[in-house]
């Protein structure tokens, strides 16, 4: 009878196992029957490759700023080593150029800000076509530029800025010609029917240093170059040419709301590739910047610094680019016209 006994626990045993591999087994985590495998995971085209961003600024631009908060959390989703190239001159063309040039194989990318991107195109002969490029996605946006002044200067107001413009000529400081704050400016001067002096710099901090200094009467510059200054009382923010006011500066109204409807700028900063890219590969880069832009400690630290994470896709991003590029289009010849 044990015999017997000991060789029934045996076919049991053995049917048991024949009926879990008839069958697919049974999650153990889940309880959910095998039958619909899980999509396998998307190919990494750049695993263990080295990528390079180029950077149109010089290190410590609000640019750079962005590109390097963002390279730490890229590194680590894309599975790449991610170095930053710094490739500032010819007003940001040297490199775009270098970017629309290399192979879109996912190791060269670039950061750049819009609308300075495509006026490098459109006024300064830049070898490359903007709306070409392979568009990944935005990582900040709504950081408008904004209009400042001296702390103590007797401007308070933008109006205040514009009344005195008209009586006489005054002294505006930016960061290049050609840039997204030289073209605020034109904007802004169309719509009030005034005209600046404009005083080029290398860079928006220079620019705000030398405003803080009363060396200028006024500036423009990105809002992520002037929180520090405007802290510490060196310069006032009087107003933001953008669509929304910027958290940054609550009290600082915009353009539009003082009576100039015209005064309002789209930019953003965003990361794009060579033309040509493979949609996989897009893909793939896009959405590893999608959690990066959706991190916790990447949107805290961010905000810290003075930007405002933004994520526009692939689509969105061309999209916003092509509209940005239709408005660069009417500032044009005031930029050309500077240039000579």
């Amino acid at each position: 009878m044990k015999k017997f006994q000991n060789v029934l626990k045996l076919a049991v045993l053995l049917a048991a196992v024949v009926g879990l591999i008839a069958c697919g087994g049974k999650n153990k985590n889940t309880g959910s029957t095998g039958g619909t495998a899980a999509p396998a995971a998307a190919v990494n085209p750049v695993k263990g490759k080295t990528i390079a961003i180029n950077i149109p600024h010089r290190a410590g631009s609000s640019t750079d700023i962005v590109a390097r908060t963002f390279q730490t959390y890229f590194s680590r989703e894309v599975e790449a080593t991610v170095i930053i190239e710094n490739l500032e001159g010819g007003g940001g063309n040297r490199s775009h150029n270098t970017t629309f040039k290399a192979k879109p194989d996912g190791t060269t990318l670039e950061i750049t800000p819009f609308p300075s991107a495509v006026l490098g195109e459109l006024t300064k002969g830049g070898e490359f076509k903007s709306l070409e490029y392979t568009y990944i996605n935005t990582i900040t946006g709504a950081d408008y530029n904004g209009i400042f002044v001296p702390y103590n200067s007797p401007y308070q107001t933008i109006n205040d800025l514009v009344s005195a413009a008209k009586a006489k000529e005054l002294t505006c400081a930016g960061s290049g010609i050609g840039t997204n704050g030289h073209m605020a400016l034109i904007l802004l001067e169309k719509a009030a029917g005034i005209k600046f002096e404009y005083v080029s710099f290398d860079g928006g901090s220079e620019a705000a240093v030398a405003v803080a200094g009363n060396h200028t009467d006024c500036g423009v510059g990105n809002v992520v170059a002037l929180k520090q200054l405007s802290d510490e009382k060196r310069i006032r923010v009087i107003a933001v040419v953008g669509a929304d006011r910027h958290p940054a500066f609550p009290d600082a109204p915009t353009a539009k709301e003082m009576g100039y409807p015209n005064a309002v700028m789209d930019v953003c900063v965003g990361l794009i590739a060579p033309p040509g890219m493979d949609a996989e590969t897009v893909k793939f880069l896009a959405a590893a910047g999608e959690r990066v832009c959706k991190n916790p400690e990447f949107i805290a630290q961010s905000e810290s610094l003075g930007s405002s994470v933004v994520y526009l896709g692939p689509a969105d991003f061309k999209n916003l680019a092509g509209n940005i590029y239709k408005q660069a289009i009417i500032v044009a010849p005031d930029i050309q016209a500077l240039s000579k």
